[in-house]
């Protein structure tokens, strides 16, 4: 018989939840991709309580680029009232018989709360596809969520996390890996949901030894989603490394999405596949791409900004569309190109003579870019897990 869920709590003053909101708008106006966005962060927040307002950078760090705007992305902390979970304390009290199914079943209970509460769930432990009950991890039809790895041991081994239809969700600090069940993606972002931030995770599947069909994407983005920023992520050893858009029609598309800081390492293409979107790709570094990087239909329009692509590319013609394989270019289907706007990247073995800027796109917010060889050193340095300092 499993046990009631009790949880630690925090109510936050009305006139810091006020505060809170000045600093989203801040974010849009004012936050960049600096070398703050990898430091250590502080905090002890205390697991399972009622929380007061957020008190250290680790609640109330803010995302750079889309996911700042249409009111900012604060996760669980943004809420008035913060339920806290630390899961190797949780589940085993509660009655389960694996971690993965307690925080199934407290993200689905969460969907019950008021608007005004949020939910953090602390990740100390590994989340299995052999012990857990479902194909994937469902985050549906919720808002202001924190999902975060502790130290480097929050793990979904097998198991990816698809979020329909959620709102003000945060995912920092994960380690993600060879998902094989449900959608086979390591986070589905889709139905509509938005303001998503994904940060300092790390995800990754097999590329070489398997079928290109076996795995799907590290991190997609369909279906209506948008306000999405990805950053400072480490995906690696993928055949699919990760779309905007699930086909060509405008319903399949997410939009207002940006990838900052991000190391895309030994990868075959869809880096990523951008299909109506607007998408800002800044200080990414792109390291050992075998086929395509950055693929932009159906009129996507695509701000390049910053990065270094380095061993990425064929330089093969591609036979439907006539493009260079390599860094930035419109491969292999749909029946329109994308467009996309080079700012200050860097190439090296890389094919890019023969690429030109095709729009003059640029994004609403405020941002400051690194150049593209300090943004390469801060990514290998600060990407993937174990950076952010999440303590409960």
């Amino acid at each position: 018989m499993r046990l009631l869920a009790i949880s630690r709590q925090r109510r936050r003053p009305a006139i810091l939840a006020a505060g809170l909101t000045t600093l989203a708008v801040v974010a849009v106006t004012m936050s960049a991709p600096s070398t703050s966005a990898a430091t250590p962060l502080s905090g002890n927040p205390e697991s399972g309580s009622l929380s007061a307002s957020p008190t250290s950078p680790a609640q109330t760090e803010q995302p750079v680029g889309y996911a700042s705007m249409n009111g900012g992305t604060t996760g669980g902390f943004g809420a008035e009232v913060v339920h806290e979970y630390t899961l190797s304390e949780y589940w085993p009290g509660a009655g389960y018989s694996n971690p993965g199914d307690a925080v199934y079943d407290l993200i689905k209970e969460h969907d019950d709360r008021p608007s005004n509460e949020g939910l953090v769930i602390y990740v100390d432990q590994t989340i299995r596809s052999s012990e857990f009950s479902d194909a994937k991890m469902h985050v549906n039809d919720v808002e202001n969520v924190s999902i975060l790895g502790v130290g480097t041991q929050g793990e979904f081994d097998g198991v990816g996390l698809s979020l329909r239809n959620s709102h003000n969700v945060v995912i920092r600090n994960l380690r993600i890996h060879h998902v094989d069940t449900g959608e086979r993606d390591g986070i589905t972002v889709q139905k509509l949901s938005s303001n998503v931030w994904i940060d300092h995770n790390e995800i990754y599947n097999v590329f070489q030894g398997v079928d290109k069909d076996y795995y799907d994407g590290l991190i997609d983005i369909k279906d209506g989603a948008r306000y999405v920023t990805v950053s400072w992520n480490h995906l690696h050893d993928s055949w699919k490394t990760g779309l905007t858009a699930g086909g060509d029609s405008a319903s399949s598309a997410g939009d207002y999405i940006t990838y900052a800081n991000n190391w895309f390492q030994n990868v075959n293409s869809r880096v990523p596949l951008i299909r109506r979107s607007h998408v800002h790709m800044l200080n990414n570094y792109f390291q050992d791409v075998a086929d395509t990087a950055i693929n932009a239909r159906m009129g996507a329009q695509v701000l390049v900004e910053g990065n270094y692509f380095e061993n990425v590319g064929t330089g093969a013609v591609d036979e439907v569309t006539g493009d260079i394989h390599g860094p930035v270019g419109w491969f292999y289907g749909s029946n329109a190109t994308g467009y996309w706007n080079l700012v200050d990247n860097v190439y090296v073995n890389t094919p890019n003579e023969h690429l030109k800027s095709t729009t003059d796109f640029t994004v609403p917010y405020a941002y400051d870019a690194l150049s593209p060889t300090n943004a390469r050193t801060q990514v290998i340095q600060n990407a993937g897990i174990g950076v952010v300092n999440v303590t409960p």
